[in-house]
């Protein structure tokens, strides 16, 4: 036989074999087959066997039971029967262990990989495995009332999570059920292999039945934040002609953007019901709100974090109050604190924060209440309405002065920083841009941000606040605010944290040398990495933890888009602190007396921040919703109000967060 003939029959055998477990045992049983025609030739004519049928049986008992061996008679029969019984080992037995073997581990490591569609209904489906995933998770696993809510508005009887992400390996999984630790539940979570791009891939997660599907963002990818939203877009599309061919209506949509300025286009990708958070305007707003007023980090990490118990936003029906003015639910709602309400314009959802006295509630409208738990906003726990002396709202007045302000880092949000504060109309910052990304490539006016160059003054310089002599340079401790941004420039939230913990301690070194001391604020993309922060000078914003909170409460509670969009944006309300004395109050009172203080003033009280030192945020504690028995001494307190700011001094529109 020729080299070519036999290349060609080994390629035809390497196909055949290659075709599944079920052709390998074919060619076996073949091979088995031959072996025992054979033999059954070569003893027959010792005159044992009546038949070549005989003879051939005999071959393929000694094949596959080596028991029969001490039966056989005669030399030349023991022979051929003691080959074909250690043949039997090396084919019959070896091979076919072999072959299931191979063949179990196949099927087990495409099992555990995710290929396997699943099928459910009113489920969660979230897409992409970023660093924002775990905390959506436990974001969703802790919300337990809300989830219960969400499950019985949709006739669903138990909660279930899949989440596709590019690979399921077993390392994945460990990796999970260690961050998650006792909320790990393998009926209630389930992890499937595949691209949100591919049609294919997202029936493995069964997306047409889905309740909700979230979209998250990731501060780390190679292709920097445009390509994360041309590939979010994209999935909006593919979820949305496969409703369309399906004939299927579309699932609730809750998607994270890096960009603000994508919010229309994604807005048209999507026939379906789309909720739209803009990340970098959303951090932006955040990090401005705690620049100008040093302390709200606390309050912030609160309010959107489940890592430890708190207070929360919640929306409970507001059709037992119609009629009734909004001043009047105080006493309805003992447990918590009544911040507004939402209400349905048309196809808009409008929120009513601290809003002046006469807003009466209507038919359809949502109460905005601050409680630690939803049974605390319960009709069971609500009092009859009581009437309350309200003050005219607009008690917040523009900053006069100009700011100056060090940013540490860069990132894809320092543009949506620096727009965030110029729309600040009557107030002016100088911004310092300090980092290791050569000032070309920061691209501020390729970016497409309008900045107002008059209130906005930008310096950028290249250098490492690593490196301490270059820190000195700048005399950071001169600044009204240091800003250490989180580098998404770099390959892990590690690595970035690193650098940004690295520079805290610097400064941290610097600061008792100094007796002006500037407002530090710092953001880290790790959680595990908070609490190598804790008992600094820092106020530290782990954003991560921050956007999941946003993504999971707005998938279970859409009209919460609106209201954090209002708390957080520039003019309107915010969240202030207020010495008692600016109020009249002086000694030892309630928080019940400072509620109504700030009441009659136009004010709505949240809580206090109580201070052994006034100024110093290390020796502070932050009280939301506090006991309303409990006395605090007004000389060493400030209050947690939500106020409206002056028609005179609202800001300019802001760059929509959602």
């Amino acid at each position: 036989m020729s080299g070519r003939a036999t290349d060609r029959i080994r390629f035809w055998l390497e196909r055949f074999l290659l075709r599944g477990p079920q052709y390998r045992l074919l060619f076996i049983a073949a091979l088995i087959g031959l072996m025992s025609i054979g033999a059954g030739v070569l003893v027959l004519p010792s005159g044992t066997f009546d038949s070549p049928g005989e003879a051939i049986w005999w071959a393929f008992l000694r094949l596959s039971d080596p028991g029969y061996l001490g039966d056989d008679e005669g030399f030349w029969v023991r022979t051929v029967s003691t080959l074909l019984t250690v043949s039997g080992y090396v084919v019959f037995l070896g091979s076919l262990v072999a072959i299931m073997t191979q063949w179990l581990n196949a099927t087990m490591a495409r099992l555990e990989s995710g290929l396997t569609p699943v099928t459910r209904n009113n489920h969660f489906v979230i897409l992409g495995w970023t660093n924002r995933t775990v905390a959506v998770l436990r974001e969703i696993l802790l919300s337990e009332a809300r989830v219960r809510r969400f499950l019985r508005h949709r006739g669903a009887r138990s909660l279930h999570i899949v989440v596709l992400c590019d690979e399921v390996t077993p390392a994945l999984h460990q990796d999970l059920k260690e961050q998650l630790g006792p909320l790990w539940n393998e009926r209630r979570i389930t992890l499937r292999t595949g691209s949100p791009l591919r049609v294919e891939h997202l029936e493995r997660v069964d997306f047409l039945h889905a309740g909700v599907i979230l979209i998250p963002g990731n501060d780390f990818i190679p292709d920097g934040g445009m390509a994360l939203d041309t590939r979010t877009v994209k999935t909006l599309l593919s979820i949305d002609g496969a409703a369309r061919s399906e004939g299927e209506p579309p699932p609730l949509v809750v998607a994270e953007l890096l960009d603000a300025r994508k919010l229309a286009l994604a807005r048209r990708a999507y026939g379906g019901p789309l909720e739209l958070v803009a990340s970098d305007a959303a951090i932006a707003r955040l990090l401005v709100q705690t620049a100008r007023h040093p302390g709200l980090s606390s309050v912030y990490n609160e309010l959107l974090s489940q890592e430890s118990e708190g207070n929360e936003l919640y929306l409970p029906d507001g059709d037992g109050f119609v009629g009734q003015p909004l001043e009047a639910l105080g006493a309805a709602f003992p447990l918590g604190v009544v911040l507004g309400l939402v209400r349905h314009e048309g196809t808009r959802v409008r929120p009513y924060l601290n809003p002046p006295a006469g807003l009466r509630v209507e038919a359809g409208d949502r109460i905005v209440v601050m409680a630690q738990e939803v049974e605390s906003v319960q009709p069971a726990n609500q009092a009859p309405p009581r009437l309350r002396p309200r003050g005219l709202p607009g008690t917040l007045r523009a900053k006069e002065g100009s700011r100056r302000i060090l940013v540490l880092g860069w990132s894809h949000k320092v543009p949506a920083f620096l727009r965030e504060l110029s729309t600040y109309r009557q107030e002016s910052f100088h911004v310092d841009i300090l980092a290791t990304v050569p000032p070309a490539r920061r691209e501020l006016q390729d970016r497409g941000y309008n900045m107002n160059p008059d209130r906005v003054m930008v310096r950028h310089l290249h250098g490492d606040y690593t490196v301490q002599a270059e820190l000195l340079a700048l005399e950071p401790l001169a600044y009204d605010n240091v800003i250490l941004m989180g580098s998404d420039w770099l390959r892990s939230t590690q690595d970035a944290d690193a650098r940004t913990i690295l520079g805290a301690l610097l400064l941290n070194e610097l600061a008792p040398k100094r007796e002006h001391r500037a407002s530090l604020l710092v953001e880290l993309l790790d959680p595990e990495n908070a609490a190598l922060l804790e008992g600094g000078v820092a106020e530290v914003l782990t954003t991560p933890i921050l956007m999941s909170h946003i993504l999971a409460q707005v998938a279970l509670r859409p009209e919460l888009r609106s209201v954090f969009e209002d708390l957080f944006a520039a003019g309107g309300t915010e969240v202030v602190f207020r010495d008692p004395l600016e109020h009249g109050l002086e000694g030892s009172l309630s928080f019940d007396d400072l509620a109504e203080a700030a009441f009659a003033r136009g004010e709505t009280a949240l809580g206090v921040i109580d201070s052994t030192s006034p100024g110093d945020l290390s020796g502070s504690e932050l009280f939301l919703n506090p006991d309303r028995d409990r006395r605090w001494d007004c000389s060493r307190i400030q209050i947690v109000v939500l106020a409206t700011y002056a028609k005179e001094a609202r800001a300019a529109p802001a760059a929509p967060a959602s």
